[in-house]
């Protein structure tokens, strides 16, 4: 019998002793026929409840086979018509377990004997971003109103993509007339980076448009997708166990976008995290208690594979602690967990919150987004994130005023506009600083709309880890922010000379602003950014836990297609003020004081030297 993951996870289920729940009779336990059996496996089918983005969307039919039956099936066409109401899936049978199926954006071929699929076009046929802007490509856009997707060019690679299920031990099956994977696996095919997630736990299916916002998506719609309430099912059952696993390490193997910040990155893509996990004790202990029939265990199992996949804020497996028990039990594990995950965290929160924001703040008197002296004008731009998108939505709807920082004071397009907006009427000012020294991140969308206003352009490249193609992605920018897109857009024009500046906190789109602006030639002043450069894919686990993690379809490059993960370098480097040395919960921090960066004589020092 060919041994595969899910069959290796199901026989350890069984097996263990001291990490695990003994297997009895009741457990369900998987076996791995020798040849795919899905014309024979006898199932029962029920109809679930729908609920898509907390309404009621009918009903659709889950099956469980006998040989599964804790895992959901569904059709793909079922599927389909969930996640993209109103389209449909075509269904041909080919040969003996062979599968033709067809949507408007591609093929798929399926093999129910040698258990893969094939897509002619990947990203095309698992396309939603037409629920976000009507024809949009699968391309990645936030939904911001004053900026919108125009359209993606590639080069290299190849848009077809095989998948085989088979090393895994995932069955696919399929009648004449409809094919089936287990929900999960669908979930992970068509989960995007606008955040479209769903789940199901057997009883019901839970679609959430925009399920980037954690536990709070779908668990929001539908509370028993919570983490707290998912854990008080203590016991998991073998079959759900087993197929959980090798479903984890299928979207792993394949959906993380190597980065470099992990410290398992290169062996997970060279044999897979399977085999990396089985490769020391420490890792052995990693991947047992992910095979746990205990939940408690198991999410033990998953905060040790957060520290393994690290990469400094955009993958995130689990969020909450290792147990109380934890460090006396696995003191291996734990403190390589201490080191990677609660270290950095710790430093960055120190340097941010406690150092950083409150120096700034004693610096200029007061907690303002603008301040200025002479010819110099400084914009503070801690955040992408936090955009008021209902009134932007409602402004460009005609039902209420442009979001401005007295109704929005957190939104950031509201904080660059006013800052932007009061350096050009006034005429002093010739340069305008915008500081990321203390920007963790956040939506392209404000990228994109603010390297328009600053350099007349709005794209940025990403590299597909898993096809190999390049991608350019180009957007439209409302450049007056009038609510409309016409010609007045081009007239748009800032006579002000651009500077950024970067510390290691800018992290994220905190970094690609700074690399984009780079590439166009602004000046990048400060210390090197913080790095991250992939896309964040939103996740479920086959029972129902949320994760993130860097995203395979959209690696970050610069203007010569290199990662940007290591940061973008200053054109001038901005020496710390001084630096200090605090210990906090057990570990020593070495933190930077800030002050010289906002030395508004030294910066239009530097600022004409440049653009002399």
């Amino acid at each position: 019998m060919k041994k595969n993951i899910m069959t290796l996870a199901a026989v350890l289920c069984c097996a263990m002793t001291t990490v695990f729940t003994a297997c009895t009779d009741d457990d369900n336990s998987v076996k791995q026929p020798e040849t795919n059996p899905d014309d024979q496996t006898a199932y029962t089918e029920k109809m679930v409840p729908v609920n898509r983005d907390g309404n009621n969307s009918g009903t659709v039919a889950i099956r469980f086979y006998e040989d599964m039956p804790s895992v959901p099936y569904i059709s793909v066409a079922d599927f389909q018509g969930i996640v993209v109401p109103g389209t449909t899936v075509s269904v041909t049978k080919t040969g003996t377990g062979t599968y033709e199926l067809k949507n408007a954006g591609g093929t798929l071929t399926v093999s129910t004997v040698a258990e893969t699929c094939a897509f002619d076009d990947f990203l095309g046929f698992t396309n939603q971003m037409g629920l976000v802007q009507a024809g949009m490509e699968n391309g990645y856009y936030d939904g911001l109103p004053y900026v919108r997707f125009n359209h993606q060019t590639l080069s290299g690679g190849s848009p077809a993509v095989t998948f085989d299920y088979s090393t895994y031990g995932i069955n696919l099956r399929a009648d004449d007339s409809a094919v089936y994977f287990p929900f999960a696996t669908l979930a992970d095919l068509y989960a995007d980076l606008y955040g479209h997630n769903t789940a199901c736990n057997g009883e019901k299916v839970v679609y959430d448009s925009k399920d980037d916002n954690g536990d709070d998506g779908i668990g929001g719609l539908d509370s028993d997708f919570k983490m707290e309430n998912l854990m008080k099912n203590k016991e998991r059952k073998a079959d759900m166990v087993a197929y959980n696993y090798a479903e984890l390490c299928f979207t792993i193997d394949h959906f993380y976008g190597m980065p470099t910040g992990s410290d398992f990155e290169k062996s997970i893509q060279e044999k897979g995290l399977d085999k990396t996990l089985e490769a020391d004790a420490d890792g052995q202990t990693v991947k047992q208690l992910l095979l746990s029939a205990n939940t408690d265990d198991y999410a033990d199992g998953m905060c040790m594979l957060y520290a393994y996949l690290y990469d400094g804020g955009h993958t995130a497996i689990w969020y909450t602690e290792p147990s109380a028990t934890f460090a006396e039990k696995y003191p291996s594990l734990y403190s390589y967990y201490d080191e990677r995950v609660t270290v950095d965290r710790y430093r960055k929160g120190l340097q941010l919150g406690s150092l950083t924001l409150p120096l700034r703040e004693a610096f200029f008197g007061d907690n303002s987004t603008y301040h200025k002296k002479g010819n110099t004008a400084i914009c503070h731009f801690d955040s992408f994130s936090h955009s008021d998108k209902q009134a932007w939505l409602d402004y460009y709807q005609g039902k209420g005023s442009r979001p401005t920082l007295a109704t929005s004071p957190e939104d950031p397009m509201a904080i660059f506009l006013d800052a932007l907006e009061q350096a050009a009427a006034d005429p002093e000012v010739k340069n305008f600083v915008l500081d990321l020294s203390a920007n963790t991140g956040g939506s392209s969308d404000v990228v994109m709309a603010m390297t328009s206003l600053m350099y007349d352009q709005s794209l940025f490249r990403v590299y597909n880890v898993l096809t190999g193609q390049k991608t350019v992605w180009y957007y439209d920018v409302d450049r007056n922010f009038d609510g409309k897109y016409d010609a007045q857009d081009k007239d748009v024009h800032y006579d002000l000379n651009f500077c950024i500046i970067t510390s290691p906190i800018s992290f994220s789109c905190g970094n690609l602003y700074p690399s984009l602006c780079k590439d166009a030639g602004l000046l990048i002043a400060g210390q090197k950014s913080g790095g991250g450069s992939c896309a964040v894919g939103a996740y479920r686990t086959a029972d129902g836990f949320y994760y993130q993690i860097s995203a395979a379809r959209a690696r970050l490059s610069d203007a010569n297609w290199q990662n940007i993960n290591d940061g973008i370098t200053p054109h001038v480097t901005i020496d710390y003020a001084k630096d200090i040395n605090v210990t906090y919960e057990g570990h020593d921090y070495t933190l930077y004081y800030y002050n010289n960066f906002w030395d508004f004589d030294n910066l239009s020092t530097i600022i004409g030297e440049y653009y002399k």
